[in-house]
C-alpha cells in the first residue's frame, strides 16, 4: 500500500515540472467535476497541475487518510513523477511505499519491540473523538509481539493510573490505538496501529494489529537508560489537571527535543508519531493556550497531518527524559498553517527562527495532565539528531573545502574535503562507519534553507584526526540535485564551492556497538563480519576496510559481496583488491566477491579473473550472477554459517537488493 505519498500536495515547486499543455487544459471546474464523478485520482492530478491548495484540500477530504498513498499510486500516469517531483521526494517514496504497510508485524520488526523499557501509545475513542497520548514504562520484555506471530502486541505492564487516558476510562476493548516502539540508541522506530482487544484485572492489555510500518530515523535524539525503574513506581505522587499550560509544564515542553503526537478518526483508526528537533523547537504561545511547532521535511507520508485534516482532536505527550521524569499530556484541536498563510505575530517570529519549517502545526489547548515522575527510568542524552535544523543566524561552524576528485567508475567519483578553519585536535571525532551531513548553499535557490545531504565517509578516522580531511564517494543520479552539482564542478569551481559541514553521525559497521555507538572491545567483536552490497551501497564496506586496516578491534574473517551490473560500474576495485595484503598481515582472513549481474557477465568475469591472475591477487573472487543462498553457503567460512552469534552481516544497496539479500541470508 502506498508509493508516492501526498508530498505533492504540500510541495511548493510542483507546478514548475508539469508539462505546459497539461496546465493549459485543466481548470477548477474540471477538478470539481472529477470529484463529483468520484474519480479521486483524476481530481488529484488536475489539482496538482493547478497547484491550487484549496482544491487540493477538497480532494484530500474525500480520501481516507490511510488510503491516500494508495490513491496516488493508482493514478498510474506518466505525469506522476513530474507532478510529485521535489528534490527527490518521489524517488524516496517510490522506494519505500510498497514495503511500508503490513497487516501484521513483520518478523524484521519484532526483534526490537521487546527489548525496550518504554512503549508509546495513543488512545482514540471513536465515539467521542477524544485523544490522549501516553507512555508505558517497565523493565524490558514487557511488550511482546512474538507469541502472536505479529498479529497483536501484549503489554504486560499497566498504564500509570494518573495518566489522562486511564482517568478518562480509555483502557478498554474497542478503543483505537496508535503505538510506537523506538530504540533510542539506534534511532530505529516502528509504528503500529490497532484496537485494544483485551484488558486484564491488572491493567495489562493487548492490541490487535491492523497496520504496522517502519519510519525514518530523522530528528531522534539518541539516549540510554541511566537508571532502570519499575512499572508504576511513583504513582502515589499526585498529578495536576489544568486547561492551559503553567510555568512547570512550559519548562518541560520548551526544553524537549521530542514529543509524541496522537491523532485519529473513527473511520480510519488511530495513529501515533514522534516529532523531534533541537531543544526549543516546540513553542508555547498566547499565555499557555497554544502549542506551536515547525513541520520539518520527513518521510513524506503525512499520516498525522492527514488525520487532523479529517478530525482535528489530537494529543501530545512530553517527558523530561534526562531529569525529573516529569510528564505533560496535552489534548486539543490541531490545525496546520502554511508559511504563506501565517499572520499571527508570535507565529511569524517562529517562522523567522525556523527557516526549514515547511509549515507550522498549531494545537489549541483544551486539556492537560501534569504528572510528577511519570517516567520511573532516568535517561541520559547521548547525541542530538544530526538532521536537526541549525538555529537561524548561527552560520556554519565549519566549511568543508573540496581538495580533489577521483573518478572511481563511470558514474562514481570520490571527493576529499578539509574542514576550515581547522578544528582543535580531538574536538571533532570521526568514528568508523559514520556518515557526514553537509549543507549545500550553492543549491539553495528560493528555498528558505540550503538542501542537506548525508554520505558515508569512506576514508579512515585517523586520516581525519591527523589532517581534518575526509572522503565521500558520490554516485551520479539522473535528476539528482546534489550529485549532479558535485559531478559537474570544474577545477576552478571546486575552489569556491560553498559546502557547510554539519557533523558526523551514525554507526554502521563491525567496529561500533550499535546499542552504545562506542567502539567495541575485541572480546565483544563478532568473529565474522560480512557485507552484502550493491552499487554505491559498497561505500560502508569501503569505510570498514579503511578502519579495520588502521585499528582494532578486528574480526577473524571479513567477507564482502559486491554486486554490479558491469565492470564499468565497478567502483573501488583497486581498494578491494589491495586490502587483502594489509589484512593478512593483521591476521584477518579476507575475501571480496564481485558479482556481475549484467548481460555480458560471463565475458566480463573472464576479463576480471585474468586481471586478478596477472597481479597475483587471490583474495578477490568473481562470479557471474546474483547473490544467492548457494553462493553464501559456498563462499562463507563454514564455521560462520553454523554459529550465528559469532557472525554479523551488513546489508546496503537498493531496496530490491536488500530484500533479496536478507532472504538469501536467512535461508543460508
Amino acid at each position: 500500500m502506498g508509493t508516492a505519498g501526498i508530498s505533492g500536495i504540500y510541495g511548493s515547486e510542483t507546478s514548475r515540472f508539469v508539462p505546459q499543455m497539461l496546465t493549459k487544459a485543466v481548470s477548477a471546474p474540471a477538478v470539481l467535476k472529477a470529484l463529483d464523478d468520484g474519480d479521486i485520482a483524476r481530481a488529484m492530478i488536475l489539482a496538482l497541475a493547478l497547484n491550487d491548495y484549496g482544491l487540493l484540500r477538497k480532494v484530500y477530504e474525500k480520501v481516507p487518510v490511510h488510503s491516500i498513498q494508495l490513491v496516488v499510486a493508482s493514478i498510474g500516469s506518466p505525469l506522476l513523477p513530474a507532478l510529485l517531483w521535489k528534490q527527490g521526494t518521489v524517488h524516496t517514496s517510490d522506494e519505500m511505499g510498497p514495503r511500508i504497510y503490513h497487516k501484521v508485524i513483520p518478523e524484521s520488526y519484532r526483534d526490537m519491540v521487546g527489548p525496550q523499557p518504554h512503549f508509546m501509545v495513543s488512545f482514540f475513542d471513536p465515539n467521542s473523538n477524544a485523544s490522549w497520548s501516553s507512555l508505558v514504562f517497565a523493565h524490558p520484555g514487557f511488550a511482546d509481539c512474538e507469541t502472536s506471530d505479529g498479529t497483536q502486541i501484549d503489554v504486560d505492564a499497566a498504564l500509570d493510573p494518573r495518566d489522562a487516558a486511564a482517568v478518562a476510562g480509555m483502557m478498554k476493548p474497542g478503543i483505537m490505538v496508535g503505538a510506537v516502539a523506538i530504540d533510542f540508541m539506534t534511532r530505529r522506530r516502528n509504528r503500529f496501529n490497532g484496537v485494544i482487544n483485551h484488558v486484564d484485572q491488572h491493567g495489562h492489555f493487548s492490541i490487535r494489529i491492523t497496520q504496522a510500518f517502519g519510519n525514518c530515523p530523522k530528528y531522534i535524539t539518541r539516549r540510554r537508560v541511566q537508571r532502570m525503574g519499575q512499572n508504576l513506581e511513583f504513582v502515589t505522587e499526585p498529578a495536576i489537571e489544568a486547561s492551559k499550560i503553567g510555568a512547570l509544564e512550559q519548562s518541560v515542553i520548551t526544553s524537549a527535543d521530542n514529543m509524541y503526537f496522537g491523532t485519529g478518526t473513527a473511520e480510519h483508526g488511530a495513529d501515533m508519531n514522534i516529532r523531534g528537533g533541537s531543544p526549543g523547537f516546540v513553542r508555547v504561545l498566547h499565555g499557555g493556550s497554544t502549542i506551536c511547532w515547525p513541520d520539518y521535511t520527513g518521510n513524506g507520508f503525512y499520516m498525522s497531518l492527514g488525520n487532523v485534516q479529517l478530525q482535528k482532536n489530537a494529543s501530545l505527550v512530553f517527558v523530561d527524559w534526562d531529569g525529573t521524569g516529569h510528564g505533560v499530556q496535552v489534548a486539543g484541536s490541531v490545525r496546520t498553517i502554511e508559511r504563506s498563510e501565517v499572520t499571527d505575530a508570535d507565529m511569524l517570529k517562529v517562522l523567522e527562527e525556523e527557516p526549514q519549517a515547511l509549515r507550522l502545526v498549531v494545537l489549541a489547548v483544551q486539556g492537560l495532565r501534569s504528572i510528577p515522575r511519570y517516567s520511573p527510568h532516568v535517561y541520559e542524552k547521548v547525541e542530538l539528531s544530526p538532521y536537526n535544523p541549525r538555529p537561524q543566524g548561527s552560520g556554519p561552524e565549519y566549511l568543508a573545502v573540496l581538495q580533489w576528485v577521483r573518478q572511481e567508475s563511470q558514474d562514481v567519483r570520490t571527493f576529499e574535503l578539509q574542514l576550515a578553519p581547522l578544528p582543535k585536535a580531538g574536538s571533532i571525532v570521526l568514528k568508523p562507519g559514520q556518515h557526514v551531513r553537509l549543507a549545500l548553499p550553492d543549491l539553495q535557490g528560493k528555498e528558505a534553507s540550503p538542501p542537506e545531504r548525508t554520505w558515508t565517509v569512506t576514508s579512515s578516522p585517523q586520516w581525519f584526526a591527523d589532517h581534518a580531511r575526509f572522503q565521500i564517494s558520490v554516485k551520479l543520479k539522473h535528476g539528482g540535485l546534489a550529485s549532479t552539482w558535485l559531478h559537474q564542478l570544474s577545477r576552478e569551481e571546486m575552489k569556491s564551492a560553498n559546502i557547510h559541514f554539519l557533523g558526523f553521525s551514525g554507526e554502521f559497521g563491525p567496529q561500533l556497538d550499535p546499542s552504545s555507538g562506542e567502539l567495541r572491545s575485541q572480546v565483544s567483536m563478532p568473529r565474522h563480519s560480512v557485507f552484502l552490497t550493491a552499487g554505491i551501497g559498497s561505500t560502508p564496506a569501503l569505510a570498514a576496510l579503511s578502519a579495520l586496516v588502521e585499528s582494532a578491534p578486528r574480526p577473524e574473517t571479513l567477507t564482502i559481496f559486491s554486486s554490479v551490473r558491469a565492470i564499468s560500474e565497478l567502483a573501488f576495485f583497486e581498494r578491494l583488491a589491495e586490502a587483502g595484503t594489509s589484512l593478512a598481515q593483521l591476521s584477518v582472513t579476507y575475501r571480496a566477491v564481485i558479482l556481475l549481474t549484467g548481460t555480458d557477465a560471463a565475458k566480463e568475469k573472464q576479463k576480471l579473473e585474468m586481471m586478478l591472475k596477472q597481479n597475483s591477487i587471490s583474495s578477490v573472487l568473481v562470479e557471474a550472477g546474483r547473490l544467492s543462498t548457494k553462493l553464501l553457503t559456498d563462499l562463507m567460512p563454514a564455521e560462520a554459517m553454523q554459529v550465528s552469534e559469532n557472525i554479523e552481516a551488513f546489508v546496503c544497496g537498493p531496496a530490491g537488493f536488500e530484500s533479496a539479500a536478507r532472504d538469501a541470508w536467512t535461508a543460508a
